[in-house]
């Protein structure tokens, strides 16, 4: 075994011997890419082990020698083909490099090519501008934009290696390029460079800066920019502002509407109010005194070449006090009894106007409320209704009442007689006279009006007398209502025979109305129960002043004089000067009291 192990280490050592010897060259290390600034130095690495043939080193396809100062190989002997580039130059030394070993030998065919690596003279561009729709734009100029549009600019960079990056700065925030594009210069090895951007810009973008913003290693301190300021063309926007009297009252206040708008360029005003066709092209409407025909719904536009702005609208709420327009019917309405019928009305006013209907009584001065809208209903009229009827429209302007009165229409009630007011029960004394009463009204006057009862029928204006008791029918008008009338039967010295009830029988040629009224007769009272009242009362009266004095007598005997004298005299103080009046100034007013019931009269 021990054998075997020997003879594996010893054919080891001879192949490493013999390739160290005979064997091929190869790359330890090659060139890779490499960036430098124009006048310095740099290098571009090249190893070779097992070196047998020569180094030799290309650019861009064509061989380069070895010049003292500028190219030089660092030790060729020893392997290390390493070439070092001194004051490097842009036109000279910019390209791509290869190193190449020529073959140890013809037979052993093992020349050696490296990778291309790529060594770059770094340039900064020599101008930075940008443009919009192909034409550039002055550094710190103005560009044209439309507002919501997508535009389009275009940052271009000329004669810079390599190509920078090119990206966009906006207020606050920086934005990638959307394309990059880099193109070789015609005559040099250089590029132009174009990094586009699509953006849209608003209203608040106005006057702001969009900047290109150029990164290139050769740039020292920083980056390379331009930038353009922006000028937004946007349509207009509109806004309305109202400048009136606290209360907008006809011809009493005034109002100025201005239409403030904003745009670029510069926006026409437009006025318009709703149901009118023609425009006012004007800033401001102002209406001094104002008058209910400015009342309206104003609307505001602007304009320019860009578009229309929006429509804002403003009330114009002038106030006034209410005008009777229609009232109906016109004068005077005639209706029967039972029958239904309206009185309409109607008025203009701002705010709009509350409505009250009132029946007037000429002959009383009396006004009654009926209503409180446009339209007064009468239904099932009555004698009641008939009468003079005004409508009243009111409102309110700056907490002022502002009322109008229609004509007066007059309503005229025909029809069956109607009793409407009437004793149902009356009550006499023996002896005594009594008088029944009651109202009705009736148009055409009545053609009959007597009392009745049992197998009489009494007339108005008439009388007769039986069993002691004399009777009498009047009628007159009544001092209020117009068509209206009280009748009384007077009875002078009823007895009791005359309980019963009387009819009041009241026609004309459309009907007859009846109403009755009971009558009671009540013997009076004797003089002994007089008295006999009048002496309980007084006994009362005696007992209760008894018990109160003797009550008075124990309380004093409770008290020293000394103590009742201390409390009297407190009293006194206490109340000696009441509201400003000495107690003693004041003289005490004595009751009366009055031994006999208050009478009633029949």
């Amino acid at each position: 075994m021990k054998m075997i192990r020997d003879l594996v280490l010893c054919f080891v050592v001879c192949v490493a011997h013999h390739k160290g010897v005979f064997g091929e060259q190869s790359f330890i290390t090659e060139p890779s890419d490499v960036e430098v600034t124009p006048e310095h130095n740099t290098s571009l690495s090249c190893k070779i082990d097992n070196l047998q043939g020569q180094c030799r080193w290309q650019k861009d396809g064509k061989p380069v020698g070895m010049f003292t100062g500028k190219y030089e190989m660092r030790g060729e002997s020893t392997g290390d083909c390493t070439l070092n580039i001194f004051n490097v130059d842009l036109k000279f030394d910019d390209g791509v490099w290869e190193c190449q070993v020529t073959s140890s030998s013809f037979q052993t065919q093992d020349s050696l090519v490296s990778r291309q690596a790529r060594l770059t003279v770094r340039v900064p561009p020599e101008s930075i501008s940008i443009q919009y729709s192909g034409s550039s734009v002055v550094d710190g100029g103005m560009v044209t934009l439309v507002e919501e549009k997508k535009e389009t600019l275009v940052c271009v960079t000329r004669f810079s290696n390599p190509a920078p990056i090119i990206s966009w700065r906006f207020g606050d925030n920086i934005y990638p390029s959307d394309t990059q594009e880099n193109y070789t210069e015609s005559i040099t090895t250089k590029y132009r460079s174009e990094g586009t951007i699509s953006l849209s810009f608003q209203q608040k973008h106005q006057g702001k800066l969009l900047e290109c913003v150029v990164s290139h290693p050769a740039y020292l301190n920083g980056d390379g920019s331009a930038n353009v300021q922006l000028d937004i063309l946007y349509k207009p926007r509109v806004e309305i502002t109202q400048v009136s009297n606290s209360v907008l009252e006809e011809m009493k206040g005034s109002v100025a509407l201005t239409c403030l708008a904003q745009g670029n360029p510069p926006p026409r005003v437009k006025w318009m109010r709703y149901g009118e066709s023609s425009p006012q092209y004007v800033e401001t409407l102002e209406f001094n005194p104002v008058r209910r025909e400015n009342a309206g719904t104003y609307v505001c536009s602007a304009d320019n070449v860009i578009g229309n702005s929006n429509e804002e609208t403003t009330e114009v709420n002038v106030l006034y006090a209410p005008k009777i327009l229609r009232i109906s019917p016109s004068s005077t309405v005639n209706i029967m009894v039972g029958n239904t019928t309206t009185l309409t009305c109607r008025a203009d006013g701002n705010p709009e106007p509350k409505y009250q209907w009132f029946q007037l009584y000429p002959n009383s001065k009396a006004v009654k409320k009926r209503s409180m809208s446009p339209d007064l209903i009468l239904e099932n009229v009555s004698y009641e209704d008939e009468g003079e009827y005004v409508c009243e429209a009111v409102n309110s302007i700056g907490g002022e009442n502002r009322a109008v009165r229609s004509e007066v229409v007059r309503v005229e009630v025909e029809g069956v007689p109607m009793v409407t007011n009437i004793m149902k029960e009356a009550v006499a004394v023996s002896g005594r006279d009594v008088s029944l009463e009651a109202e009705f009204c009736s148009d055409p006057r009545p053609l009959k009006n007597t009392w009745e009862w049992e197998d009489v029928s009494l007339p108005s204006g008439t009388e007769i007398k039986r069993s002691g008791t004399t009777y009498k029918a009047e009628l007159r008008d009544h001092p209020d209502i117009k068509d209206c009338f009280i009748s009384r039967l007077i009875l002078n010295g009823v007895g009791q025979a005359d309980s019963r009830s009387y009819t009041l029988n009241v026609q004309n040629k459309h009907g007859v109305d009846l109403a009755p009224i009971r009558l009671a007769v009540r013997d009076p009272v004797s003089m002994a129960s007089v008295i006999g009242v009048v002496i309980a009362l007084l006994v009362i009266f005696v007992l209760v002043s008894v018990i109160l004095l003797v009550a008075y007598k124990k309380q004093k005997l409770c008290f020293k004089g000394s103590d009742i004298d201390s409390l009297e005299n407190s009293k006194i103080k206490k109340y000696s000067n009441y509201n400003g009046v000495d107690v003693e100034q004041i003289t005490p007013v004595k009751e009366k009291h009055s031994a006999l019931p208050p009478s009633t009269k029949v």
